[in-house]
C-alpha cells in the first residue's frame, strides 16, 4: 500500500467530525500530555494481560457456578447487596448517574465521598442501580459470554460527559490508530497500527471505526477494571467456595469462542428472565449499560417511522375534521404566546389577548401541523433510501471496518434530518416551560426592542427536573449536546416514574414533547447501531445536507411567510364556543345540531385559510403541500331529520342513538361526507388491510367511479369479526359508542384500553413521556402511537372518540368488529343481521 501524501492527509483531517477533533490533533500543538509509541505498547500490553486474565476467570466462574451465584444474589436483601458491592468497589458512588450529579452541582461536588474519576469513567457502577436484583446479573452474564471487543463502543460512550467537559483527557500520540472493534483475540485486540504503514488506519480513526491510542488505552483500562470488579463480586457472593475451585484451571489461550456471540442481549438464566420487564423503552435503556450491546433492528426503526408518520397525518386530518380538537389546540397555543406569558407575569388580573396574539396562535397551530408533515415525509423517504443502501452494502458492513460511502451518506443525511426535527421540537420549549406554574417563577421574558423579547432562566441545580430541562435548552441554544439527548430523556422518565409529584409538575405539552423527542432519540440510537457507533456526520456533509433540506422545505418556508402578521383569521376563532363539539354526549336532536354547527364553523375557518393562501400565491394549500399531506374525505355529521325513520320514531324519538348499530351510522357518515379536497388515496373502511404507513414513491389517485362504487357498497361489506375477552369487548364498545346512553362511562381507564389492544394481538411498548407504541402481530398492519392522558391515566370520552376514529381510518375497525369470546354463533348472526 502506498503512503498517504501530506495534501491527502490534510484533506482527511479537514473532514473529521467536530466531536473527534480533540482526539485527532486539533489541540495537539498545545497539548502537553503526550505519550510515546514505546509507552503505549508497554501500557497496552500490561492492561491487556490483566484484562484477559480477569475475563478468563469470570468466564470460568460463570460456566461452573452461574446458577448458584444468581440464586444467592436474588435472595440477598438490599443492604446485603450493598455490603458485597462495597467490598468489591470501595467508595462506590451511592446515586444513579453520579456523572450527572457532578455536572449539576459543579464546584460543590468536590466534597463528595466518592471518587470523581470513578464517577466519570464508570457512571453505571453505582450503588443505587447495582443493588437492585437485575443489573449486576445482567452485567455478569453479558461480560462473561462476550469478548471485550463487543463493548468497545459502549464503554467509550459511557464516558461522554467526562470527555465533553475535558475532565477526562486521553493521552495523545500522532500518526497511530488502535484496533479494538472486531478484534477477537489477545494478540490482535488493542494492537497499534501506524498511519504510514496502513492508510486505512487514519480512515478508521476518522470515521470512529477505531480509536486513537489515547482513547484506546482509556477504553482498555475501563474494561480491565470492570472485569476485575465482577470477579471480586462473584468471589464475595460465592465466599464459601475456595478460590481454586471457584476459578478452576487457567487456560493458556485467551482467544474468544470460535463462534462469536451475536451483538444482542445474551440469553439469561431462568431466574433472571422471570424478573425482566417487557414493553418499556425506559426499562430497556436503563438496563442497556449492563447487557451486551443491542443489534441494530431495522424492523423496529421501520415501525417507529411508520407509526410517527401515521400520527402526524392523523393529527393533520383531525384539525380539519374535529372542531373540539381544533379548539383545544388553539386554546393551548394562546396560553403559550409571549403576550399571555407576560400578562401572567406582570398583570395580576386576566387580560384579553390582542388580535395579534390570536393570529400568532393560529399560525403556530397550522404551521406546526404542516412542518411535522413535511419533516416526517422527508424522514420516510430517506429511510427508504437507507434500506436500499443497506440491502446493497450489508455484506461489506463489519465492526472495525470502514463503512461503504453510499451507506454512510444515506445514514448521515437521515441523522442530520432527525437533528433538524429535534431542533424544531425544542424551539417552543421556553414558552411551554413558562406556562407551567412550577417553572414560571424561575423564567422570565424581558423586552429587548423591536417587539422582541429576551428569555432569561435562573439557575437552580437542586431542582433536578428543572435542571434537566435546562440541559435541553443548552442543546437548543448552542447546537451541541452536553449530556446526550437519550441520557437526559431517560433521567426525566426515571424521575417522573418514581415520583408522582414530579410527574404532576409537567404540563400535557411538556410530556408530549418528551415523547416526541424520545421517538427521535431511539431512531438515532438505531442508526448509530447500524453504523457500529461510527461517526458519519462531518462538518462538510452537514453543509451538503442543510442545502438539500432547505430546498426540500421551500414550500414550508413559503407557508411561514403567508401566515406572518394579520391574516384576518382571528375573528373566526376568538369565540371558541362556536367550536363546542359534544361528540362524547348521547346523540339527540340538540347535540346533533350543535355538532353540525361546530363543523360548519370549522369549515368556514378552513375556507378562509384556503382563500388567504390563494390570494397570496395563486395556489391552494393542498397544491403547496403536494405529495406531502395525505388529504382524505372529511367526515361530517348528517342532519337529524335525515336519519332513517326507525331512529326518529317510537321510544327512540329525541333520545340517544348511541346504542344503535354503529356500523350503520359510520356508513351514513361516509355516504354523506362533505369533502373539502380531492382524494389522494381510498379510505380504508371495511377491510383489514395495510392502509397507512410510509408513503409510497408514487400514489395512484382514486377515480370517481371507484369512489362511487365504494360509497354505494359500504353497507354491504362484511365486517371481519374478532373475538375478544368480555372486558376488552366492553372497552371497545365504549370506545366506539356502542353502549346505551345510560351506560356510557364518563371516562375510560387507560389500562383498559391498553389491555384491550393487547388482547387483539398488539404488543404495547411504553416509549417515554406519554407515548405508547402498539405493534400488530399481523405484518399487514402498521404500528400506531397513542398518548396516555396526563396527569391522570383516564381517557375522557372525547379522546376516546378520537382514538376510535383513528382506529377506523387505519384498520377499518367499527363497533361490530368485536364480539365477546363466549358469544354463540346464533348471537353473532343476530348481531350481524341487526
Amino acid at each position: 500500500m502506498s503512503d498517504l501524501s501530506c495534501s491527502t492527509l490534510r484533506e482527511l483531517l479537514a473532514t473529521i467530525p467536530v466531536s473527534n477533533i480533540h482526539f485527532l490533533g486539533e489541540d495537539s500543538v498545545i497539548r502537553k500530555d503526550t505519550i510515546t509509541v514505546d509507552e503505549v505498547n508497554v501500557l497496552s500490553q500490561t492492561t491487556l494481560d490483566a484484562l484477559f486474565e480477569a475475563w478468563t476467570q469470570l468466564r470460568s466462574i460463570m460456566a461452573q457456578h452461574e446458577t448458584t451465584l444468581n440464586k444467592r444474589w436474588l435472595k440477598r436483601t438490599i443492604n446485603q447487596r450493598k455490603e458485597i458491592l462495597s467490598r468489591a468497589w470501595p467508595r462506590m458512588p451511592p446515586m444513579h448517574r453520579p456523572d450527572f450529579e457532578l455536572l449539576r452541582k459543579g464546584q460543590q461536588s468536590k466534597k463528595t465521598e466518592f471518587s470523581t474519576d470513578d464517577a466519570l469513567q464508570f457512571p453505571h457502577i453505582n450503588m443505587e442501580d447495582l443493588s437492585q436484583a437485575k443489573p449486576l446479573l445482567f452485567m455478569l452474564d453479558s461480560r462473561s459470554r462476550n469478548p471485550p471487543s463487543i463493548f468497545t463502543n459502549a464503554d467509550r460512550d459511557s464516558i461522554h460527559i467526562g470527555l465533553r467537559f475535558k475532565k477526562l483527557v486521553p493521552k495523545y500520540i500522532h500518526g497511530y490508530t488502535m484496533y479494538l472493534n472486531g478484534e477477537q483475540t489477545h494478540e490482535t485486540y488493542g494492537r497499534l497500527v501506524s498511519w504510514e504503514q496502513d492508510p486505512q488506519a487514519i480512515l478508521k480513526c476518522q470515521s470512529g471505526a477505531a480509536p486513537d491510542p489515547g482513547m484506546g488505552l482509556m477504553i482498555l483500562g475501563i474494561q480491565r477494571d470492570v472485569l476485575q470488579f465482577l470477579v471480586r463480586c462473584s468471589a464475595a457472593i460465592l465466599h464459601d467456595i475456595p478460590i481454586a475451585d471457584l476459578i478452576g484451571p487457567q487456560t493458556e489461550s485467551f482467544a474468544a469462542p470460535s463462534t462469536p456471540q451475536p451483538r444482542i442481549a445474551s440469553p439469561a438464566t431462568p431466574s433472571i428472565i422471570s424478573t425482566v420487564e417487557h414493553g418499556s423503552l425506559a426499562a430497556h435503556v436503563l438496563e442497556a449499560p449492563y447487557r451486551a450491546p443491542d443489534a441494530y433492528d431495522f424492523a423496529r426503526l421501520r415501525s417507529l417511522v411508520e407509526a410517527k408518520c401515521c400520527e402526524v397525518q392523523d393529527h393533520f386530518l383531525l384539525i380539519r375534521e374535529d372542531p373540539g380538537y381544533f379548539a383545544e389546540l388553539i386554546r393551548e397555543e394562546c396560553g403559550h404566546t409571549v403576550e399571555a406569558i407576560l400578562n401572567r407575569q406582570y398583570k395580576p388580573h386576566s387580560t384579553p389577548l390582542s388580535e395579534d396574539a390570536w393570529n400568532i396562535a393560529i399560525s403556530q397551530v397550522l404551521l406546526t401541523a404542516y412542518r411535522e408533515a413535511f419533516m416526517w415525509e422527508a424522514v420516510s423517504g430517506l429511510f427508504h433510501q437507507l434500506i436500499v443502501r443497506y440491502t446493497e452494502q450489508k455484506v461489506n458492513m463489519q465492526p472495525g471496518q470502514v463503512l461503504p460511502d453510499a451507506y454512510v451518506k444515506a445514514s448521515s443525511c437521515l441523522e442530520f434530518l432527525l437533528n433538524s426535527v429535534i431542533f424544531s421540537c425544542l424551539q417552543p420549549l421556553p414558552d411551554h416551560m413558562s406556562a407551567v406554574p412550577t417553572f414560571k417563577t424561575l423564567m422570565s421574558h424581558k423586552p429587548c426592542g423591536n417587539g422582541k423579547y429576551e428569555f432569561d432562566m435562573q439557575e437552580k441545580p437542586d431542582d433536578y427536573l428543572y435542571w434537566l430541562f435546562t440541559q435541553l435548552l443548552v442543546w437548543y441554544n448552542i447546537g451541541e449536546e452536553t449530556c446526550g439527548l437519550p441520557n437526559i430523556l431517560l433521567e426525566m422518565e426515571t424521575l417522573i416514574a418514581r415520583d408522582q409529584r414530579q410527574r404532576k409538575r409537567l404540563s400535557w405539552r411538556l410530556v408530549r414533547m418528551i415523547s416526541d423527542l424520545a421517538v427521535m432519540a431511539e431512531m438515532q440510537r438505531q442508526l448509530s447501531l447500524s453504523r457500529f457507533n461510527e461517526d458519519s456526520l462531518s462538518a462538510r456533509s452537514a453543509l451538503e445536507h442543510k442545502a438539500w433540506l432547505d430546498n426540500r422545505m421551500m414550500p414550508l418556508a413559503q407557508m411561514t411567510e403567508l401566515f406572518q402578521g394579520d391574516t384576518g383569521l382571528a375573528s373566526l376563532v376568538t369565540d371558541l364556543r362556536v367550536f363546542d363539539y359534544p361528540s362524547d354526549k348521547p346523540r339527540t336532536a340538540a347535540t346533533t345540531a350543535t355538532m353540525r354547527s361546530a363543523e360548519q364553523a370549522l369549515d368556514r375557518f378552513w375556507e378562509k385559510v384556503d382563500q388567504h393562501v390563494v390570494d397570496k400565491t395563486g395556489k391552494t394549500l393542498s397544491q403547496l403541500a403536494e405529495n406531502t399531506v395525505q388529504y382524505r374525505d372529511i367526515q361530517r355529521t348528517p342532519a337529524w331529520a335525515d336519519l332513517p325513520p326507525f331512529m326518529e320514531k317510537g321510544e327512540h324519538a329525541g333520545k340517544a342513538t348511541d346504542s344503535l348499530d354503529v356500523s350503520l351510522a359510520l356508513a351514513m357518515l361516509e355516504e354523506r361526507t362533505e369533502s373539502t379536497v380531492n382524494h389522494s388515496q381510498p379510505l380504508p373502511a371495511r377491510q383489514k388491510v395495510k392502509t397507512r404507513g410510509l408513503p409510497a414513491p408514487s400514489t395512484q389517485a382514486e377515480t370517481p367511479d371507484l369512489r362511487a362504487e365504494r360509497a354505494g357498497s359500504t353497507t354491504n361489506v362484511e365486517v371481519p369479526r374478532v373475538k375478544v375477552q368480555k372486558k376488552a369487548f366492553n372497552t371497545f364498545a365504549a370506545l366506539f359508542g356502542k353502549k346505551a346512553a345510560d351506560k356510557l362511562p364518563g371516562e375510560l381507564p387507560w389500562n383498559d384500553f391498553k389491555k384491550a389492544m393487547v388482547n387483539i394481538g398488539f404488543s404495547a411498548e411504553k416509549l417515554q413521556g406519554s407515548a405508547w407504541l402498539f405493534k400488530p402481530a399481523d405484518s399487514g398492519l402498521n404500528s400506531i402511537i397513542f398518548h396516555e392522558p396526563h396527569p391522570e391515566s383516564k381517557l375522557p370520552m372525547q379522546w376516546a372518540r378520537r382514538i376510535a376514529r383513528r382506529l377506523n381510518r387505519n384498520f377499518g375497525w367499527t363497533a361490530d368488529t368485536f364480539v365477546p369470546e363466549k358469544a354463540t354463533s346464533e348471537e353473532n348472526a343476530q348481531s350481524a343481521s341487526s
